[in-house]
């Protein structure tokens, strides 16, 4: 067994995927939620209202890389005292990212749930309540790292960094000289 397989297999990354033999068994319990129609569409309600909670946190998710770049760039520069500002905001961003991770997480239902039509609705409403919530924890982190954004900027502009007290460097004799040589006719 390669590297890669003994890794997946000691920490079970792959424990909720069906294996090959127990694919006809969800085919067939597919086909037995899809055979009633007021189960189809319950259970497809709940699959979309799962599907546009992974939209959003997919969206947020890509709100806050562009947020954690602009963090990033700020913290390159000379931010003097305004430095732990910039850092809570990457914090803030980077926790909201990890909350967000958790709602994209794949569940595939086990033949068994599907096959139980009566717990099947329970446990996708639980599933969809329990993302929800982990939707909404990391909303909060990504509205306050905005807020610390703005706070950043406000900061930058009414207190600029003091300078480090270090002059700028003499221009090298490669940059190109402004004013005019030769002789003066």
């Amino acid at each position: 067994m390669s590297r890669l397989g003994r890794f997946v297999s000691r920490y079970g990354l792959l424990a909720q995927l069906p294996k090959n033999h127990q694919l006809s068994d969800r085919v067939g319990a597919l086909r037995a939620v899809h055979s009633n129609v007021a189960d189809r569409d319950l259970f497809d309600h709940l699959y979309d209202s799962l599907s546009i909670l992974d939209s959003k946190s997919q969206s947020l998710l890509g709100f806050n890389s562009i947020l954690a770049a602009v963090f990033a760039i700020f913290m390159q520069g000379d931010l003097g005292a305004h430095r732990r500002l910039a850092a809570t905001g990457m914090a803030l961003t980077l926790a909201s990212c990890l909350l967000l991770l958790l709602v994209v997480w794949v569940h595939w239902s086990t033949p068994e749930e599907m096959k139980d039509r009566a717990t099947l609705p329970t446990t996708l409403l639980a599933l969809r309540t329990e993302r929800t919530i982990e939707y909404r924890l990391g909303w909060y982190p990504s509205v306050a790292a905005v807020l610390v954004l703005a706070c950043l900027v406000v900061q930058l502009v009414v207190r600029p960094p003091k300078s480090s007290g270090q002059t700028p460097p003499a221009p090298s004799s490669h940059e190109p000289r402004t004013e005019l040589s030769g002789p003066r006719r």
